[in-house]
């Protein structure tokens, strides 16, 4: 059925390329069943999927359980994908029943559907190789717009936001994230400047909510919007000191937290071997140098990784501005909206240091390259939110959580003409 809908423009030209993506979405990651689509399993009579679907599929029974996810399919132990992927990479399911037997997790990815008040808001997920590269290669920035679609009504809903309810907080949601995005796109500055503008804005928000003094944030947004557009006020951010040594120790902590969790993505892996080797460190050896890591940090961005973002800065430009859609930034449901900023520095900071330790793997970057590791990124550290929580808890318990901290992590050093 069609729906006014409204999206960033790449999803026009999105379509699932099948079984000629480089990467799969049926392994890597839990695949959970709702419960109208497990009872219609149950009732499959078919000559060789009524059996792998009895077998492939367990009920949930915790307190996980939902209808939303009532059950899960059972991963392969040695690919951890899907039991109803073929050897071609296509699924059993819909080959052989219809795109209308999946489930609703299978139907939406990539696809991000959120509902503002009665607006219905569509994206997608950057671990997605194909929106990846309809989302972040397209220099002139994402654009937004309202249009009528063809919806699924098989499409899941991830979040409902309703900003016309007593609580003023959520009122206030259109204006801070249509100006956090006015911020990121904003070209007059370096993207970790424009990072940090947003973290000041932020910051005076949250500020304002915890005294309670919710009816000055609207003058708040033009009063920063006015220093956005005033040269010597901008110009003081590109003062603020870089802290290398600083840099690395925070993200080699963050690399080896996500390290311990496990990892089984072969695509993710191929990264992070070659973000290590780039950095000069060795995977087996126990002690860390950070000096050395330094040493080849500053190496590898001053030679490889800043003259190609120099030209290419609007992929992260896109990457940050996608985030904030999909993600219904800042969240205004616990009036904690500094949390929702950390932890963009924590995802940005985090593919900045692979993206310069493959630079000097590489030695060098293409688009395809960045392509590549923001899309397995974004599939194996953007998924996890225990580890965004995670790391969250790390920056709150080593005061990581300020804003100076993390102005002085995201922030890129200024190279001399």
């Amino acid at each position: 059925m069609k729906k006014q809908v409204l999206m960033p423009l790449y999803m026009k030209s999105f379509a699932c390329i099948g079984s000629d993506c480089e990467d799969t979405c049926c392994a890597g990651w839990g695949i959970s069943i709702d419960k109208k689509t497990y009872k219609k399993y149950k009732n499959v009579k078919h000559p060789t999927l009524t059996n792998l679907l009895n077998k492939g599929i367990k009920r949930i029974k915790d307190e996980r359980a939902s209808d939303s996810t009532y059950a899960s399919f059972k991963l392969n132990k040695q690919s951890y994908a899907c039991p109803m992927l073929d050897e071609n990479k296509l699924c059993r399911i819909q080959l052989n029943l219809g795109e209308n037997m999946l489930c609703s997790t299978c139907t939406t990815y990539p696809r991000v559907i959120n509902k503002v008040d009665n607006v219905m808001e569509l994206s997608a997920k950057l671990s997605c190789p194909e929106v990846s590269r309809l989302a972040l290669l397209n220099p002139n920035g994402i654009e937004f717009e309202e249009l009528e679609y063809e919806v699924n009504p098989d499409w899941g809903c991830r979040s409902r936001l309703n900003t016309l309810q007593p609580r003023f907080a959520e009122q206030l949601f259109w204006e801070l994230r249509m100006f956090s995005i006015e911020i990121i796109q904003n070209r007059n500055l370096k993207i970790s400047d424009r990072l940090i503008f947003l973290g000041i804005f932020i910051n005076k928000v949250q500020q304002n909510i915890d005294n309670n003094q919710l009816e000055s944030i609207l003058s708040l947004v033009e009063e920063y919007r006015t220093k956005m557009n005033h040269p010597d006020y901008m110009r003081s951010l590109e003062q603020i000191s870089v802290s290398t040594s600083f840099q690395v120790r925070s993200i080699i902590e963050m690399i080896q937290i996500r390290n311990q969790m496990g990892i089984i993505n072969e695509r993710y892996l191929k990264c992070l071997n070659e973000m290590l080797q780039g950095l000069g460190i060795d995977s087996e050896q126990g002690d860390v140098d950070l000096k050395r890591i330094e040493t080849e940090y500053l190496n590898n961005y001053q030679n490889y990784y800043y003259p190609f973002i120099e030209q290419h800065e609007y992929i992260l430009e896109n990457y940050v501005v996608n985030y904030i859609y999909e993600t219904l930034f800042p969240d205004m449901s616990s009036n904690k909206i500094f949390e929702s900023y950390i932890q963009i520095c924590i995802l940005f900071s985090v593919l900045k240091i692979h993206m310069i330790g493959i630079s000097g793997y590489h030695k060098g970057l293409t688009p395809e390259h960045v392509v590549f590791v923001i899309q397995n990124f974004s599939r194996v550290i953007e998924h996890n939110l225990q580890y965004v929580n995670r790391m969250t808890k790390l920056f709150e318990e080593n005061g990581y959580n300020t804003l100076a901290h993390l102005a002085t992590l995201v922030k890129d050093k200024r190279m001399q003409p």
